[in-house]
Order: C-alpha cells, then sequence, then structure tokens
C-alpha cells in the first residue's frame, strides 16, 4: 500500500513540473518516488555520498546524480537546492533528515515549506511528539510555523501546487 501511494507521489510532482531530489538510492519507498517520476518524465536528482555510489544501490536512471563526500554533506546539498521539504514514510535516515530540517528551520537558518505526508497516519506518532514538546515549552514555535500535514500524495500535490512554494 506505501508503494502504491508513493508512485502516485512520483507521478504527480512530474506531472506537476516538480524536481524530485532525494538521496539517490534505487530502493525502498524513495526508490518508488522516483521510478514513478521517471516513467511520468520528471526530474529527477539524486544527491548520493561516494560510499553508496554503487552499482545496485544508486539508481541508474537518475535525470542528474550529485556525489558528496558523506551524509552530512548530502544534507545540506539537497536542502540547499529544494524548495519545499516533503517528509513521505521513511526509516532512519528520513526520521534524520526531518528532524535536522525543523531544527534549522527553527533556528531560522531556512524558510523552506516542510511537509510531512501523513499516509495512513504514519507519521502520527512523531508529530505527537512535537506536539508535546510544543506544550511543555521546549518548541517555542507553533507546529503550524515550523510544517504543515497532508494525507495523502494527492493532497500534497494540491499544497505544493497552491503557491506556497517559491524557488530558493
Amino acid at each position: 500500500m506505501f508503494f502504491s501511494e508513493m508512485s502516485v507521489l512520483g507521478k504527480e510532482l512530474a506531472k506537476a513540473g516538480h524536481k524530485l531530489i532525494y538521496g539517490g538510492a534505487r530502493v525502498g519507498l524513495m526508490g518508488a518516488i522516483a521510478d514513478a517520476a521517471l516513467k511520468e518524465g520528471g526530474h529527477v536528482i539524486g544527491v548520493i555520498p561516494e560510499n553508496l555510489d554503487q552499482p545496485g544501490t544508486v539508481h541508474e536512471s537518475l535525470t542528474e546524480k550529485i556525489v558528496v563526500s558523506d551524509l552530512l554533506d548530502r544534507k545540506k546539498k539537497m536542502l540547499s537546492m529544494a524548495d519545499v521539504v516533503v517528509a513521505a514514510p521513511g526509516g532512519m535516515g528520513t526520521l534524520d533528515e526531518i528532524t535536522e530540517v525543523l531544527a534549522l528551520k527553527q533556528l531560522q537558518e531556512h524558510d523552506r515549506p516542510v511537509v510531512f505526508m501523513n499516509f495512513m497516519n504514519f507519521w502520527k506518532p512523531f508529530l505527537e511528539c512535537f506536539e508535546i514538546l510544543i506544550q511543555q515549552n521546549m518548541i517555542s514555535q507553533n507546529s503550524e510555523e515550523l510544517y504543515d500535514v497532508r494525507d495523502s500524495a494527492e493532497e500534497t500535490i494540491k499544497y505544493l501546487s497552491s503557491g506556497i512554494v517559491r524557488g530558493h
């Protein structure tokens, strides 16, 4: 079910003319998003650390591949290229990336919109944790100042196409 929704996201990103910038792997949910965007003729940029730039790991059909030295450089490069950050369901890498993006936004080091694609309430426990931190005054901004939440690929695309996203 997650893979089909991620494919919808990739397809709709491409149809709407959005570039996809991601970690560059051919597997997992992000690989499915990339596959669908590429199949639809979308522009897909993979930013991959040197040690992962290997056959079988890196997506072989990327429109553009950027090789960086390590994961920290990958995060910096992806954020510098992005107009918006969308957190689709993911694992440890996604948690690392999205918490850093939110911390940087809280510190006003970037002003890009951040969107959680909360398909099947995947992000619900994580977002509840943020709400507790806000209630305990451990995060000074309201959640609306830091991120938006959409429940499906279609809602995410509508949000991205609403004019909220501007070039950086």
